[in-house]
């Protein structure tokens, strides 16, 4: 017996202008994609919705014999434990308009990315305390293609009970604007990080009485810049520990 997927895109071989794309679950709920005017070459596309089911059909509105389609499936088993998710990583081409949904639920941040390099790669942030079981990442522009995307639940050393917060320490590059959250409340004003054209490893405070369950970040402003370490001070004493405990484990 075939099992219940998810699908979240599709890759596609085509060529032609004006031409549709009409996906279909069970015989059920369909939606139909514009697709970009191309030569033929092969394309990823996302899905507006992630669709669920176990047999899924497609079909195009052209003739042309070299038409394909082959759906990115991901097992039912996947999504059966309910996560607080982070951010989308993803890699991309052109200039995609980006948009994460949460069990089907718009998430509040939407971008349109412009590729620096060819590809690129982002990091889109989900909204704060977005617990949930199934992630998806929409592209809807004609103008760009998402190549691969990568859900990340945030780590459990961020919400490991309740605990007072003083500084963190973040590596970055370009113009960044962070905003912490503690148990999904603003933690003070973003803040605005001097900018860099390098590298840069920088060590700020919270504002006092920073005591919470859930610490977590979102940068406001992903397309300006690169973050690719954060760390407030008691995940990093947590990683400082485990670091000893294992060098010791490894003396025994």
């Amino acid at each position: 017996m075939q099992q219940r997927q998810y699908i979240h895109a599709a890759h596609l071989q085509y060529r032609g202008l004006g031409t549709e794309l009409t996906v279909s679950m069970d015989g059920g709920f369909s939606t139909t994609l514009q697709l970009p005017d191309q030569g033929l070459k092969r394309r990823r596309v996302t899905l507006p919705q992630c669709l669920f089911g176990t047999f899924a059909q497609y079909q195009f509105n052209s003739i042309e014999p070299d038409c394909l389609c082959e759906f990115e499936r991901v097992e039912e088993t996947a999504y059966e434990q309910v996560q607080l998710f982070h951010y989308y990583e993803l890699g991309f081409l052109g200039s995609p308009q980006l948009q994460i949904q949460l069990d089907q639920n718009p998430q509040a941040q939407t971008f349109t990315a412009a590729a620096s390099v060819s590809p690129d790669s982002i990091r889109i942030y989900f909204d704060q305390l977005a617990y949930g079981y199934v992630p998806h990442i929409h592209n809807s522009s004609l103008d760009g293609e998402i190549l691969w995307a990568r859900p990340v639940a945030l780590p459990p050393r961020f919400y490991r009970g309740i605990r007072s917060h003083a500084e963190f320490q973040i590596t970055y590059s370009g113009d960044v604007t962070l905003q912490w959250y503690l148990d999904g409340v603003a933690l003070g004003d973003p803040y605005v990080l001097p900018t860099t054209s390098s590298t840069t490893t920088e060590k700020l405070y919270f504002q006092a009485g920073a005591v919470g369950h859930v610490l977590q970040y979102r940068v406001l402003n992903p397309t300006a810049g690169r973050v690719y370490v954060v760390e407030p001070d008691v995940t990093l004493s947590d990683l400082e520990q485990q670091t000893m405990t294992q060098n010791s484990e490894e003396r025994i």
